[in-house]
Formats: C-alpha cells, structure tokens, sequence
C-alpha cells in the first residue's frame, strides 16, 4: 500500500503541465503555505534563506513570522520560525513542533 502511495505521489508531481518552480519563484510560494497556515498580513512573513535543498529536489525556505505588536514598529516582541519545502508546499511552525523546526533549521544550515 505505501509503494501506491509513494507512486501516485510521483506521478502527480511529474504531470504535465505544471511547470517546476523556479528560485525566483520560491518566496512568493513560501509566503504562501505560511499564509495557509496562519493567518498574518504578506509583510509580517520574513524570509531568512531560501536556496536549493541538498537533500532532496526543489528548495528549502527559513524564516520567521512576526508576532510583535503593531505598535512596537520592529517586531521586537518576537517571532515564529518556519521551514517550508518548495514543491510541495510543506511548512512547519514554531506552534507544531519547535523541536521539529529545530532539526529541519540545523540540517539545512538555515542559522
């Protein structure tokens, strides 16, 4: 069952059609799975690194989400961490895992 899985995961990432992304693509579509997840405005979303994943196809995205409040002007009251995988759209937060955050942050040199 999970080599069904796995095979109509391929296929659907290789169907005509939908054209791979690029590096220029990349933080727009990162932007856009932590927007899915949270809701905040396109400005609170920052990206820290954003380049090709040594592991696997496509590219890797760190970053931080501010948590601070509007009136302290520099969001010094903090932030949330994401890693987000492109394509794929997958992305982790602080609030899933900091843990998890952690690992993806130290094996894709993102500090």
């Amino acid at each position: 069952m999970e080599h069904l899985v796995i095979a109509g995961s391929i296929l659907l990432a290789a169907a005509p059609g939908e054209a791979l992304p690029t590096m220029a693509d990349v933080p727009a579509l990162a932007k856009a799975a932590v927007a899915r997840r949270i809701e905040v405005p396109p400005s609170a979303i920052h990206i820290l690194a954003a380049k090709p994943s040594e592991r696997m196809p496509g590219f890797v995205v760190c970053g931080r989400v501010d948590t601070g409040t509007i009136t302290d002007g520099a969001g010094a009251g903090g932030g949330e961490r994401f890693f987000v995988v492109i394509p794929g759209n997958f992305a982790i937060l602080d609030q899933d895992s900091k843990g998890l955050v952690d690992s993806y942050w130290a094996a894709n040199h993102c500090e």
